[in-house]
Formats: structure tokens, sequence, C-alpha cells
């Protein structure tokens, strides 16, 4: 399985919601295993710069390219990048994680 996470911040804080609903519409696209949109509940007191978060699970690396060509998704790209200053994204394979202290 492969894990992708990309955060946002907005050019004005005003242009958040518009950046969740933008973003939501990657929701209806069939090829993630589970796909969350959500706002940044800020509970960390460092590097709240980060506004919107999208969380995805993914079968492969081929069910994520799948997932970025769906047409769905440049929709949601052409909404939300005007309003956005910073995106970041990480992929990673669930099985390659470190689930222990090594």
């Amino acid at each position: 399985m492969l894990r992708h996470i990309v955060m946002f911040s907005c050019k004005d804080i005003e242009s958040r919601d518009d950046i969740r609903n933008g973003l939501s519409i990657l929701t209806q696209i069939p090829h993630a295993q589970k796909l969350e949109v959500a706002f940044n509940e800020k509970v960390d007191q460092l590097g709240n710069d980060i506004e919107v978060i999208v969380y995805g699970e993914f079968a492969d690396v081929e069910a994520l390219r799948a997932y970025k060509a769906h047409p769905l998704y440049q929709e949601s790209i052409d909404r939300v990048r005007p309003i956005r200053d910073m995106r970041v994204a990480a992929d990673y394979t669930v099985e390659s994680a470190a689930t222990t202290a090594l």
C-alpha cells in the first residue's frame, strides 16, 4: 500500500474553505482506497503554516498514477492552484515504514 500526503498553505486565510472545497473533489475519484481532506487542527505549537491536508491510501503506484490522470484531479488543481500558496507532498510504501525503534 502507498500513502500519499499533501499539505497546502493559503495565500490568504479567507481562501481556506475554498481550498478544502476544491480539494474535496478528489474524494470522487475511484482509485483511492481511502481519501480524506481536512483542515490542520494546529495542535502542534510549531510549524503551523499548513492549512489543509489531503491524505490518501492507494493499492500501489499505478493506482496513484490513475488517480492523478483522472479528469477530476485536473479540475481540483484548476480550482485550488490560484488560491493556495505552498504545496508539499510525500509518498511512502507502508510495508517499508519503520514501525518499531531500530
